[in-house]
């Protein structure tokens, strides 16, 4: 029992200092979903991320699949593959990703780069908006600026203040109350648009570009050369830092989830003996019995969780194992990679130290994600290994819990 509780506390230990413990300012993990409000600064990073409760202060967020639809009483910095951001923020946005849609409030300013960005109808920025991309679209209502940079950009927008629109291609069917630049090749104004301001713009067409559309233009629209370069250089270069800032935010995603793993490969190693020196040694004894304790873990706790659940005295039990089930799927990936480690010290004789044995665990961890992203083999092979290096660890767990006991 000693024991048993020993291992309880341990893993309690673990879950709170490291990624998902930390629920009230930071979450990590392949899927993360936020399902209570947060009254700090949230931090949430995962493959895919949902947030969709409320959060009091700075709401920072990056994954692969990344969808906010909660109310940010200050800031929101996002980051992903896909963000969808649907919600009323109290401070600025900054976003960045390869498909980014926007809408509800945001009281501050707008900051975006992606290949696609949407600020949607029915939305509300009451700051600057400053953004880059291939294809934009923007809707809504823009309390102050607009400056874009992107190839084909479709503007709805009922803007307040002066836009500085630069492009492959310009579609404007909203209505513009400050100054307006506008350079593209081609520059389309829907009838619905009107421009209240002077005009200083930039098209393919030269000076004959609004001459079937002067009515909608109040004040004077006049051809400047000088806007030209922005076609050649200067849009290329345009596209060359959006890119970057892309790879950047997707450069700063995967070190800071290494960065975490790193931590808990550490907190592992310093905190338990042999324990993952005995595993890889049963693993390379008993290869095939630890798979199938592996497969056993994975495929029959949840059935046994269950089965506890159902009758009212088992609770505490299903509970528990319901917990150290999470416990292993959040962490499969950390321990999988310290077995490894171990088995590789074991076959080849050699004689680690601590700092290296967190070296070599965090390169097999790294190795594992890079495997994962081979398409359908990838993950296969990674289960697989998962399933070996676990059922090694549940079957040393248990040798050492029945020896005490």
């Amino acid at each position: 029992m000693k024991r048993l509780l020993s291992s309880f506390f341990l893993t309690a230990l673990l879950s709170t200092l490291t990624l998902p413990a930390l629920a009230a300012t930071l979450k990590a993990g392949e899927t993360v979903k936020v399902t209570t409000p947060i009254s700090d600064n949230a931090y949430v990073v995962g493959g895919q991320v949902t947030v969709d409760q409320p959060v009091a202060k700075d709401l920072v967020v990056a994954g692969g699949n990344v969808l906010v639809k909660t109310n940010v009483r200050e800031d929101l910095l996002a980051a992903g593959g896909t963000v969808f951001v649907q919600g009323n923020i109290g401070g600025d946005v900054r976003i960045a990703g390869g498909n980014l849609v926007i809408g509800g409030t945001i009281d501050g300013d707008l900051v975006a780069a992606g290949g696609s960005v949407t600020l949607l109808d029915g939305s509300s920025v009451k700051g600057d908006v400053w953004m880059g991309g291939g294809d934009l679209n923007l809707g809504g209502t823009v309390g102050g600026d607009i400056l874009v940079r992107g190839g084909v950009i479709r503007m709805g927008s009922i803007v307040k203040g002066a836009i500085d629109i630069r492009a492959e291609d310009i579609s404007i069917s909203g209505t513009v109350d400050g100054s307006a630049i506008l350079a593209a090749k081609t520059i389309t104004l829907d009838p619905r648009a009107k421009l209240m301001r002077d005009v200083r713009y930039w098209s393919a067409l030269g000076e004959k570009q609004f001459e079937a559309t002067k009515s909608q233009i109040r004040g004077t629209a006049t051809f400047d050369p000088t806007l030209l370069p922005m076609q050649s250089k200067q849009f290329e270069h345009a596209g060359k830092v959006t890119g970057a800032g892309i790879i950047a935010a997707i450069i700063g995603v995967g070190g800071y989830l290494l960065f975490s793993a790193a931590l808990i490969i550490l907190l592992l190693v310093l905190l338990t003996k042999t324990f993952f020196a005995d595993a890889a040694k049963f693993l390379s004894k008993k290869t095939w019995t630890s798979f199938l304790y592996g497969f056993l873990f994975f495929a029959v706790t949840p059935v046994a969780a269950l089965l506890f659940l159902i009758s009212i005295i088992g609770i505490p039990i299903a509970l528990f194992i319901g917990f150290l089930y999470a416990f292993a799927i959040v962490f499969a990936n950390p321990i999988t990679a310290i077995v490894l480690a171990r088995a590789l010290e074991l076959r080849r004789g050699y004689k680690w130290g601590k700092p290296m044995l967190i070296l070599v665990s965090v390169l097999f961890y790294l190795a594992l994600k890079i495997v994962h992203l081979i398409p359908i083999v990838g993950w296969m092979v990674c289960f697989v290994t998962v399933l070996f290096a676990f059922g090694a660890v549940i079957a040393t767990k248990w040798s050492k819990w029945t020896k005490v006991r």
